[in-house]
């Protein structure tokens, strides 16, 4: 959903998109609204007198920043997203009312989750405001940032997914795709009777890298897919997806950052015993990873039946990771 700008040195990959009505914020420190809604949030709830003054500062907040730069963090289906400061980001609708009034603390139904950051910490009537995917402001999304996308040339669209985000996120150490993973994992099994959850997979910018670590963003939805988070989207989000309505195809350039990406990936799932795809759809991501993009010398469906095989016959971690790294570095040679 909400982030363009790109952690490089050439300032054409640079965050540059800008928000059709002109509202952007300066990501200070921590502002007085930001100060005061903390007291609220320790407390977890609010009196009037505090709904009242909430609404004020908020209101007040709005108008004193209004055309300001540099704040502008991206945009989704359903709004904007801006930075308020170092600690919270504000979402606000494309049509927005003129004055907004505080209208409750939502209960966070995923705040197990460590690598999740777009579920709404308080609601301003449509506008909500969000945790700060990056207190720094840096970060990098997955795939090509959609603002990129708009404004260049095939070629500087294939330098960039193959010289920098690729590279970028294929060294990137294994404990940030294990974090991810284990929240594959946590959001599963939240799921229950047909109402199970899933993460945006449509589009890429939803995931993005802050430091060494990855992250996620926009809302969760609801699908009646049992195990919807799975190694299939997983493989599919890193080697895959430029955008939400576009592929990556196969290139000799980053065959070699998409196999590193590729063991990673598994090895984050088979740590937390993700399921590894569960529709036909999924047999299709797999042949895609395997078979196209990474040109392994085995079939999508024979990884798929070896990683399976592992999962059922071998419940101790340890030695499932062990045979499954092994596994990987022979299939994985050139």
């Amino acid at each position: 959903m909400f982030i363009s700008s790109i952690n490089s040195n050439n300032n054409f990959y640079q965050n540059s998109a800008k928000p059709i009505n002109g509202l952007t914020f300066t990501g200070v420190r921590r502002c007085d609204f930001s100060k005061e809604l903390d007291v609220v949030l320790d407390k977890h709830r609010v009196s009037k007198k505090e709904s009242v003054k909430l609404t004020s500062m908020f209101n007040e907040f709005l108008a004193k920043h209004l055309n300001m730069v540099d704040g502008f963090l991206g945009s989704g289906f359903q709004g904007r997203v801006y930075s308020i400061d170092n600690k919270y980001a504000l979402k606000l609708p494309y049509t927005a009312v003129c004055h907004f009034v505080f209208e409750k603390i939502p209960k966070r139904k995923f705040a197990g989750l460590k690598t999740y950051y777009g579920e709404p910490v308080a609601k301003f009537c449509d506008a909500s405001v969000l945790k700060n995917v990056s207190s720094s402001g840096h970060h990098i999304q997955v795939g090509i940032p959609s603002g990129m996308l708009m404004r260049s040339a095939d070629d500087e669209r294939k330098f960039y997914y193959e010289k920098i985000y690729l590279p970028k996120f294929a060294t990137l150490p294994q404990r940030a795709f294990d974090a991810l993973a284990k929240d594959f994992d946590t959001l599963n099994k939240m799921g229950h009777r047909g109402n199970n959850y899933t993460f945006d997979f449509q589009n890429p910018n939803n995931f993005v890298l802050v430091g060494s670590t990855l992250r996620i963003t926009d809302e969760i939805s609801t699908t009646s897919i049992k195990n919807p988070n799975s190694m299939a989207e997983m493989l599919s989000l890193f080697l895959s997806k430029m955008s939400k309505d576009s592929f990556y195809p196969y290139s000799k350039e980053a065959e070699a950052p998409r196999k590193e990406l590729f063991k990673k990936i598994i090895l984050a799932g088979m740590k937390h015993n993700l399921e590894i795809g569960t529709c036909s759809y999924d047999r299709i991501l797999w042949q895609d990873a395997v078979e196209d993009l990474c040109k392994l010398k085995v079939s999508g469906d024979g990884v798929i039946s070896t990683l399976k095989a592992m999962q059922k016959l071998i419940p101790d971690r340890k030695i499932r990771l062990k045979l499954t790294e092994d596994y990987l570095n022979t299939i994985c040679k050139d």
